[in-house]
């Protein structure tokens, strides 16, 4: 991989050097792991650009230089500068300068020790550097997604102290009237599927855009989460335990599809209910809506699973490829069908009124699965290209992303329009990483603003496999940087990762189990909303990137979902994969 290039706003000083004769540092028993050094908590790889932010709130107090020292015994390996440059973030309301470690690359285990004009000497918190620094962690959140299943007991063999009973059957579900069938028609069952965040529901419109998510990381790298990798029931079964794993969530999305081929919306109850454990929850459970958006989001992702299931399971392919156009056909003659929460129901809306985007991306999935040809004349002449990162009620670039690097027939010249308005838009991010505090592309800080993060780490990685330039992996590397601790609020927000992490999320089970989070659910993040004031949650700042608190009670910032998990496990693991193909 390249080197660290020099940061185009910052005067550097004279460059950082490797002590060539290893000095010996001794932590103080009085130092203080301070917390205003941000970093990723996780580690690096040998290859990684390494940048801490250290953030002053004292200009007459001004560090000049750092140290890397190992961990422990606290041996000087490395001594830089910190950058010229005092950097102001408005997000945040901090100033603070970069301390440029790119130069270590020795596998270990380190800190970072803060020196200069303070009165005091301070260190970090630790971290390593391997050339497997997030195989843990991307194995974690992938594995998330079991702890997240619904109608299904978790034993102890699997999950260990996280283990309960099965919650919600989902054997004698009613059908809502916002369903367009009457509730007098009987009682259906629609069991298994993900809880979809720190609630009990399960939603089409977001299990579209997970399953679209984790089915296109298994096609960029299949070899990946390989069988027996995850530690589920089904590992053993001959298939890779990441499609084990989405096909539990299929398998459900399938019991909700209506005889006309339409996609029921959502099954929840009719509001939420309180901090239980799911087998406690008995609350009657419905079929609730039926829309254009449930039924596209469904099309897309069973279309990517016909390809994708069909070297495993012939048969579980093609019913997933007939339930994608049945759906698609059924959109095509409803196309304005809103969802929109009826009276009675209080859970989830997933409001959205725009469909193009939805068609776009089920239409190029369709295209490249079926290679029909009225799915090729319904894109000529549509705007497809990445424009930023792809969102639940914004899918438009996930069909960009599909096309530019999965073959299929669209022409050679759209192709490469696709392609360069992926690399275009990485460009656009490295150049405000280059002039941000923690080099950060720039984001509205809105609800789950982590998983927006994650998205442009996704983004940084598709230009790096349709340009092969590694510029856009060292990118996507520092934004798993942010998720890992390097934020404006010092905090790893995967939980039981790195030594400050998120420890309380808004997510029942971990409410009501009180035996510790579930590792690896990533944080919804800094949300300059604050919706969840009258919850009981206070906030220190009302700066947007420090709008985050790590209380159960903060549905706004600390709830977990199924959609945010996705891209995270996306940004682990294809940063792991390209590191280790790089030795």
């Amino acid at each position: 991989l390249q080197r660290t290039p020099v940061i185009r706003r910052t005067r550097r000083l004279p460059a950082a050097i490797v002590l060539s004769a290893l000095a010996t540092f001794t932590l103080s028993a009085h130092a203080t792991t301070m917390e205003n050094i941000r970093l990723n908590q996780i580690g690096y790889y040998p290859e990684s650009r390494k940048v801490a932010t250290v953030v002053v709130s004292d200009e007459k107090s001004v560090p000049s230089e750092f140290l890397v020292v190992g961990v422990p015994g606290g041996k000087t390996v490395f001594r830089g500068k910190l950058s010229a440059e005092l950097f102001w973030w408005e997000e945040s309301g901090e100033r603070g300068f970069r301390a440029d470690f790119s130069a270590v690359s020795a596998p270990g285990q380190y800190k970072l020790v803060i020196l200069g004009d303070v009165p005091y000497k301070s260190e970090s918190y630790p971290f390593t550097i391997s050339g497997q620094a997030f195989k843990d962690v991307a194995a974690a959140t992938m594995r998330a997604y079991y702890f997240q299943r619904c109608s299904y007991a978790l034993a102890k063999k699997h999950a260990g102290k996280w283990a309960r009973a099965a919650g919600h059957p989902d054997l004698d579900v009613i059908y809502h009237p916002s369903s367009g069938h009457w509730e007098g028609e009987g009682k259906v069952a629609s069991p298994g599927g993900w809880y979809d965040a720190g609630d009990f529901g399960k939603y089409i419109v977001n299990s579209g855009i997970t399953v679209g998510t984790l089915l296109a990381f298994y096609e960029r790298f299949p070899n990946y989460f390989p069988d027996k990798s995850l530690d589920i029931p089904e590992s053993g079964s001959g298939r890779p335990d990441i499609l084990d794993e989405v096909k539990f969530n299929l398998d459900w999305m399938k019991t909700m599809q209506d005889v006309d081929g339409g996609v029921f919306f959502k099954l929840t109850t009719l509001s939420f209910p309180g901090y239980i454990m799911p087998d406690e929850d008995k609350g009657q459970r419905f079929i609730i809506g039926k829309s254009t958006t449930s039924s596209l989001n469904f099309a897309a992702a069973m279309a990517v699973a016909a390809r994708v299931y069909a070297p495993f399971d012939s048969a579980y392919a093609k019913n997933c490829a007939e339930r994608a156009l049945l759906a698609w056909d059924w959109a095509v003659k409803n196309p304005n069908a809103v969802f929109k929460n009826p009276a009675d129901v209080k859970t989830g809306e997933y409001k959205d009124a725009t469909f193009d985007d939805e068609f776009i991306w089920a239409a190029s999935e369709l295209f490249i699965t079926t290679k029909e040809k009225r799915f090729a004349d319904f894109l000529k002449g549509k705007e497809i290209s990445y424009a930023g990162e792809p969102s639940w009620q914004n899918v438009h670039s996930l069909a960009a992303l599909s096309l530019a690097s999965v073959k299929n027939g669209l022409e050679t010249h759209r192709l490469e329009t696709i392609r360069k308005s992926i690399t275009k838009t990485a460009d656009k991010w490295l150049l405000e990483m280059d002039k941000n505090l923690y080099r950060v592309p720039n984001i509205k800080f809105i609800w789950g603003s982590n998983s927006s993060f994650a998205n442009i780490g996704v983004g940084m990685i598709y230009a790096h496999i349709v340009s092969g330039d590694d510029k856009y992996l060292l990118g996507a590397s520092e934004i798993a940087d942010y998720l890992l601790g390097k934020n404006a609020v010092g905090i790893s927000f995967v939980s039981a990762f790195g030594t400050r992490a998120m420890s309380n999320p808004h997510h029942r089970q971990s409410v009501a189990g009180k035996v510790g989070p579930i590792p690896g659910f990533l944080a919804g993040g800094p949300n300059a909303g604050q919706q969840d004031g009258a919850n009981g949650v206070t906030y220190s700042s009302k700066s947007p990137a420090k709008s985050y608190e790590d209380v159960y009670k903060s549905y706004a910032s600390n709830e977990v979902a199924i959609n945010w998990n996705a891209p995270a496990v996306f940004l682990f693991g294809a940063i792991d994969a390209l590191m280790q193909n790089k030795k």
